[in-house]
């Protein structure tokens, strides 16, 4: 096997392609490739790239990965647990919605709690016009300072919030004089 780079910068196996499959793509010159390099072909054209190898001559013989950049979301406050399983864990909180549940897709995941929704147990809202904090309910039962809550309802700096087993103190960043 003799891996090749094509002028296009592809790289190509050239025991198996007489030019490169990546140029030649739908062309009738092209050899007949195995049912498993046909189906990975075929995969390869329906992705999207992740490693570019850039223009012959830049950066020649490396790989260079690109990067999907993430925003910035700084935080604006905190929970910490103070009973339950997760006892003693904190979860950073940032502007707009932060779902709460057990699955680690959720912005505060509680994993380890069976008794909270796996999805959008509740949410906390971080609303930056007003630097204000919201809990509001989900799918589940929330309470607030032991009190349930049916509708969206102010935070305040040491509001408790239970959910499922677990208990959080509600910590604010974002307040008067500190903002982002």
């Amino acid at each position: 096997m003799a891996v090749v780079r094509c002028d296009a910068g592809h790289f190509y196996d050239d025991s198996r392609f007489a030019t490169c499959p990546h140029c030649t793509a739908g062309m009738e010159d092209q050899k007949t490739v195995s049912g498993a390099a046909a189906h990975l072909k075929h995969q390869h054209d329906h992705v999207q790239k992740v490693i570019s190898f850039g223009p012959v001559g830049q950066d020649d013989n490396k790989t260079v990965g690109i990067y999907k950049k993430r925003g910035w979301n700084p935080v604006t406050g905190w929970l910490v647990c103070i009973s339950g399983p997760e006892k003693g864990r904190d979860y950073r909180l940032h502007s707009g919605r932060n779902f709460l549940g057990r699955a680690p897709s959720m912005d505060i995941s509680i994993t380890d709690d069976s008794q909270i929704s796996r999805e959008n147990h509740c949410s906390i809202v971080f609303e930056p016009k007003n630097r204000e904090f919201l809990l509001v309910p989900g799918s589940a039962s929330i309470y607030k300072n032991g009190s349930a809550v049916s509708e969206a309802v102010a935070l305040v700096d040491g509001d408790t919030i239970g959910a499922g087993a677990s208990e959080f103190v509600f910590i604010p960043f974002c307040e008067e004089g500190r903002e982002w």
